[in-house]
């Protein structure tokens, strides 16, 4: 033991003892993973008299159970005590103003009435990890490091960033360059000293290690110490369930270091009696990093390795696990199941959750409620089976996931006649094309007007004006002609378009026909052909790039013969899908004299013709406020 004399570091592996003051991460002998081993006597007498059933839920209210010193400076941010949250409905008597009972919901949606979420997303920093962070930079500071570092794909960075700036030690983050920017915004607002890494997560894992060697930084990580803050997850299930055991746990799992410290919990608990009995563990993974699900599938006893993740769950998107041994044993001797799922399935947990129970978690915290079903076809949870779903992390965590998996809302003119055709419409009702659809094929030629209002009618539940029809036909051809076929998201990036479109009147510019002439050493030259208040004009100029060249020729020729002096204030661009057959996406932010402001959106397989065809989009809709004004 050590000089607590209460635990001791064990590795999982080779079973040898390890020290602290030699390793914090893996084992100095074979490489393996550790566990904290207590002397129970011991930990008892401490408990006894330290551990106080009443006292409000909280990490802290957890201190014996973790392995620092009685002289350690706690780091913590207030951590834990997050809702476990059954998934019901309130049905009120609204003319009474009475409660009527629990009876819709996803609980009875899924014939599982116990059904229960833990929402881990209401911790400090937005994650699960902030248990473990607390542990492991109050060891930090015992040990007396000089500095933290950490590998991550996002949820670990920010919460170790948060504690080490609460610490007041340096803080150095290795990131795979594809991390989430709501994550990244996180990490780097706490002060943290971030890396991008042109590889995978193993990758930023074996450098952090050999960082934290060669200059005697403390490795913060999926490690033997954060898995004594991440039990409590386990101790407040028990105490929030007035210390009854669930039946099952579902966690979404990816080193495996936050399910196997769940299970380590529910043991502990028993071996204090605190339960009499432990729940069945179930691990879920995306189908496109299922490492320890095949591990457990396969009877395997260590995870194979994927060397290149497919998920949009990039929290546990995570090819070689830390802690695949720890994981394997808590399922196999919780009588559990390793089980994995589809990304589509992913996202429309996701979005159940947020529609029918108010609950915003990013996708892999969504892993749990998507297995669900595929359980119950299995037939391995009983309909009166009390089952927890461990929800990782909120959905702020990466918001994008959430916005792909919607259509964007239409813009309108501040007007109430604008207010009336959103509601005649229902514009509101338009659904997203769906995760597992995007690339459905519907158009390989351009459509009659009457089958286009009935396919966007059947797909997207909008019923749009003719005029709306005729735009998007348009668009359609464009499509066609650059060699591109129109897939759903496509056709849903249309919809949204032409909703954002001007509704009032006809168009005073279009664009008629541009062409280029792009060559290494000189700058773009463009020769356009518009048609201004049904005069046709042309123009050519020169600009720093092929988009600049052909608005700079559109602004030539409207010269003198427009009263609208436009400024580009904002430019983004955004690519819908993999390799070159994608559609591209433009935003264009447009400013006249009198400060007048619009965002004008236009999509095309190309990103020249979407710059353009936004231009002219904002052009037309500014020209029209200043006619108004």
């Amino acid at each position: 033991m050590n000089n607590t004399n209460i635990y001791q570091l064990r590795c999982v592996g080779c079973q040898k003892i390890v020290s602290e003051t030699n390793s914090v991460s893996r084992c100095n002998f074979c490489g393996e993973a550790l566990d904290v081993e207590w002397d129970f006597m011991q930990l008892k007498k401490r408990v006894k008299k330290e551990f106080r059933k009443a006292a409000p839920l909280s990490v802290k209210k957890y201190l014996s159970f973790f392995p620092l010193h009685k002289n350690s400076k706690i780091i913590s941010l207030n951590e834990g005590g997050t809702p476990l949250i059954p998934l019901k409905k309130l049905v009120l008597d609204t003319d009474r103003g009475l409660a009527l009972g629990h009876d819709r919901g996803l609980g009875k949606k899924l014939q599982q009435p116990k059904l229960f979420l833990k929402n881990e997303g209401m911790n400090p920093t937005g994650v699960f990890k902030d248990r473990g962070s607390l542990v492991e930079i109050s060891k930090a500071l015992e040990l007396k490091a000089r500095a933290v570092v950490c590998a991550s794909t996002g949820n670990m960075a920010a919460s170790v960033a948060a504690y080490s700036a609460l610490a007041g030690l340096p803080c150095y983050v290795l990131i795979p360059e594809n991390t989430p920017l709501g994550k990244l915004a996180q990490t780097i607002s706490y002060g943290a000293r971030v890396l991008s890494i042109r590889g995978t997560y193993a990758d930023c894992c074996e450098l952090a290690e050999k960082m934290a060697a060669k200059y005697n930084f403390y490795l913060a990580g999926d490690y033997v110490f954060r898995s004594e803050g991440q039990k409590t997850i386990a101790f407040e299930i028990i105490e929030q369930l007035d210390f009854t055991s669930p039946d099952a746990v579902i966690v979404p799992v990816g080193c495996g270091t936050n399910l196997a410290a769940i299970w380590k919990g529910f043991l502990e608990f028993k071996k204090l009696g605190f339960i009499k009995k432990l729940p069945k563990i179930i691990g879920v993974q995306p189908a496109g990093c299922s490492t320890i699900v095949a591990a457990f599938t396969k009877k395997l006893k260590k995870a194979p390795f994927v060397a290149h993740p497919q998920t949009i769950c990039s929290a546990v998107g995570i090819g070689r696990p830390l802690d695949d041994l720890k994981a394997l044993e808590a399922i196999r001797k919780s009588g559990g199941i390793g089980i994995s799922v589809a990304d589509s399935e992913v996202v429309r947990a996701q979005l159940d959750l947020g529609e029918q129970e108010a609950i915003f978690v990013e996708p892999s915290a969504a892993l749990p409620l998507a297995a669900i079903r595929e359980l119950k076809k299995k037939r391995l949870l009983k309909k009166t089976d009390t089952v927890v779903l461990i929800a990782t992390g909120t959905g702020l965590k990466d918001s994008k996931s959430a916005l792909d998996a919607h259509p964007a809302p239409p813009s309108v003119e501040p007007e109430m006649g604008e207010i009336d055709r959103f509601l005649k419409y229902k514009l509101y009702a338009i659904r997203s094309a769906g995760f597992s659809e995007r690339r459905k094929i519907l158009f390989r030629a351009t459509p009659p007007l009457p089958k286009l209002k009935n396919i966007i009618k059947k797909e997207f539940s909008a019923d749009l004006k003719e005029s709306h029809l005729a735009e998007i036909r348009l668009a359609i051809e464009t499509f066609l002609a650059k060699g591109k076929v129109v897939a759903k998201a496509d056709l849903q990036s249309l919809v949204e378009e032409v909703l954002s479109d001007l509704t009032h009147e006809a168009r005073v510019m279009r664009v008629r026909d541009y062409k280029l002439k792009i060559q290494r050493k000189e700058r773009p030259y463009a020769e356009v052909e518009i048609e201004f208040l049904g005069k046709k004009l042309r123009a050519n100029s020169r600009g720093v790039g092929p988009v600049d060249a052909v608005i700079s020729a559109i602004r030539k020729a409207l010269k003198n013969k427009s009263p609208l002096r436009e400024n580009l204030v904002n430019f983004e661009v955004f690519v819908d899908a993999d390799g070159v057959d994608a559609t591209t996406e433009v935003k264009m932010e447009l400013e006249d004299s009198q400060k007048n402001s619009v965002v004008a959106i236009a999509n095309s397989p190309d990103i020249i013709t979407a710059s353009i065809a936004a231009f002219e989009k904002g052009y037309n809709i500014l020209y029209w406020k200043g006619e108004k004004g």
